[in-house]
């Protein structure tokens, strides 16, 4: 789902990065690439408050898989250096840094064969800092960050994204308004076939947006806002407020069909896939009877509850094992989500077509621990004991409590004065003369 030529781009352009930058060669090969992927991927299902913990010899956060891949120095190198760009060749697009990320990821997505039905929706990518491509959506689980267009099937697959920039947004502008040039734009891009179902929230939903996906082939369902129907002639909205719930109204409109349902609000739906209108029976709680009760619902919206969510779906499964490793750098959040969303498109595909059953957890472990086993280098020794190690010693070695001298099998360096010696502390395991035993100890 990561593709070669992504992978490939990633360590051309950080070696050049770092030349352009530093003033040194960075020498960063693909196997260092894939272990610092197989680092981050760790990160996401096993964090720390610091990333540098992962290096310390400290028993409690101490991390052998890690560690014993690649050493920290180089590793901090990497992520001060990696790009997926030349620097000299900018241009005015406002993701010109993360453009190969997305172009490269929506090329390799296409492996999975379409499903019959597709949702559209944005997905958000967390963001706090300064950029003017952020967006602020009320009622977001995510309300800061950049706003991504994605097409993804009902399973949470996702198939294309176009991350939104205002007038630079790379999709087709066709005078139906914003939210069906968003449809028509990732079906076009994304080379839909033809008989494909798109469901989409209110957002995109138009009388006109159903006319043009009947041209094109396409199924299309979706809620409408109110404001869109002024000139539809249904009941007015006071009226039909105060209707007993599970009435219904239905207009046809050539090969459209225009629901109408009132439920615990009035909800509203435009699709061109219904031949004719159908009921079906669904339980709604009774707060006066305290019990169920079972209501008709139109069977387009029944449809509609089943296949949507699916963008929805891949974001939630994107943030529960996403990277913890961060950067002050403004792209970092869509290089380290990029990762994530093909670890989710990764598992799906091994879970759907290979036939696997292991969950997403297991799934982000065995890839991340293959990458490090399989690519990482094993340092020649550790670096120096940290300040806690230190502090835990200490804490022993000035008790003045059970301090015994024991003679060992071989000379080693005195801790005090670094001559040769064959004696211990038996409590402290460091070699001490005789005459640096009570020095050492603060007697």
């Amino acid at each position: 789902m990561y593709p070669p030529t992504l992978r490939e781009i990633t360590v051309e352009m950080s070696n050049l990065y770092s030349t352009q930058t530093k003033g040194k060669q960075l020498n960063l090969s693909m196997d260092e690439l894939l272990t610092f992927y197989g680092i981050l991927i760790a990160s996401g299902y096993s964090s720390v408050p610091r990333r540098h913990m992962y290096w310390s010899v400290d028993n409690d956060v101490h991390n052998e898989s890690i560690s014993g891949a690649m050493r920290r120095n180089h590793f901090d190198d990497i992520m001060a250096s990696v790009h997926v760009v030349d620097n000299t060749k900018i241009t005015d697009d406002p993701f010109f840094k993360v453009r190969p990320i997305f172009s490269e990821l929506n090329h390799s997505y296409k492996i999975m064969p379409f499903h019959e039905w597709l949702s559209v929706d944005e997905s958000m990518i967390p963001y706090y800092g300064q950029h003017g491509c952020k967006q602020f959506i009320k009622g977001k689980p995510i309300r800061f960050g950049y706003k991504v267009w994605s097409l993804a099937s009902s399973s949470g697959y996702m198939y294309h994204m176009e991350p939104y920039c205002g007038s630079h947004t790379l999709l087709p502008e066709t005078g139906l308004g914003q939210g069906p040039s968003v449809i028509i734009g990732l079906a076009e891009q994304a080379q839909v076939p033809q008989g494909c179902k798109f469901v989409h929230d209110n957002l995109c939903t138009t009388v006109s947006l159903m006319d043009e996906m009947t041209k094109r082939g396409y199924g299309s369902s979706g809620t409408m806002r109110q404001k869109c129907l002024f000139d539809v002639s249904f009941t007015p909205r006071n009226a039909f407020m105060k209707l007993p719930r599970g009435t219904s109204e239905v207009l046809c409109q050539g090969e459209k069909l225009l629901v109408r349902w009132k439920d615990n609000n009035i909800v509203t739906v435009a699709t061109n896939m219904e031949e004719k209108y159908t009921e079906t029976s669904v339980k709604r709680w009774n707060r006066h009877r305290r019990a169920f009760d079972n209501v008709q619902q139109p069977k387009c919206i029944s449809r509609y509850n089943e296949h949507t969510g699916g963008v929805d779906l891949h974001d939630l499964q994107v943030s529960r094992y996403h990277i913890a490793i961060r950067s002050k750098k403004w792209w970092w959040p869509i290089f380290a989500w990029s990762i994530n969303s093909a670890l989710v498109n990764g598992h799906l595909f091994y879970r759907d077509v290979i036939g696997g059953t292991i969950d997403l957890l297991t799934f982000s472990r065995i890839v991340s621990q293959s990458l490090l086993q399989r690519f990482g280098t094993k340092p020649l020794s550790h670096g120096r004991r940290s300040l806690l190690s230190a502090t835990v010693e200490n804490q022993a070695r000035y008790d003045k409590a059970s301090h015994w001298l024991n003679t060992m099998h071989r000379f080693q360096r005195c801790r005090h004065c670094e001559k040769r010696t064959t004696y211990a502390c038996e409590k402290c395991k460091v070699p001490l003369h005789l005459e640096c035993f009570k020095l050492y100890h603060g007697v």
